[in-house]
Parts: C-alpha cells; structure tokens; sequence
C-alpha cells in the first residue's frame, strides 16, 4: 500500500479550500459583476446568475482538482477574480454619477 506524504495532504486540503471559500469569492462576484454587465433590469440579472451560479460553481470546483498542482489552482482563482472585482470596484465607485 502506498503511503501519502505530508506534502500531499496539505495539497489536496489547499485545493478543497480553494475550491470552497474561493469558489464562492468567484461566484460572488460574478454575481456582482453580471447584475452590472448584463442589458437587462437588476432583477433579471440578479435571477439569471442566481439560478446559473451553481453550473459555475461545480465547475470552479472541479477544475480546483484537475489542474496539476495547488498553487495553479490558486492563481487561477485570482485571475479570474482580479477582472470581476475591477469590475465591482468600478461600478461602487461610480454608482452615484448619471
């Protein structure tokens, strides 16, 4: 039976966080995103990416463990946030102005 090093255990914890907290953090703010984004009233944003940010979710997830390491999983996750939140950011900070 082969024994599991330390190492990798601490890897595939890192991904079940990564793909948990920051799963939801991404699905968050594309959340926020989408209901700015999208050409149709708040509302109907709002329901759109509330009743598709599971599909997004489950596959936030399941890329967390098919990329080859934590790390990966990781930076990806920011890149993908980085945009999303400018984007949150932005309409925050420019909501007021006509």
């Amino acid at each position: 039976m082969k024994t599991l090093t330390a190492a990798y255990r601490w890897s595939v914890f890192s991904r079940c966080v990564a793909a948990a907290i920051g799963g939801y953090a991404i699905v968050t703010l594309l959340h926020l995103a989408m209901t700015v984004v999208l050409p149709w009233e708040t509302y109907q944003s709002m329901l759109f990416i509330s009743q598709t940010g599971y599909l997004y979710y489950t596959g936030i997830i399941i890329w967390c463990f098919a990329v080859r390491t934590a790390t990966r999983a990781w930076l990806g996750l920011a890149v993908v946030a980085l945009p999303l939140a400018l984007i949150d950011v932005w309409y925050l900070l420019h909501r007021g102005t006509p």
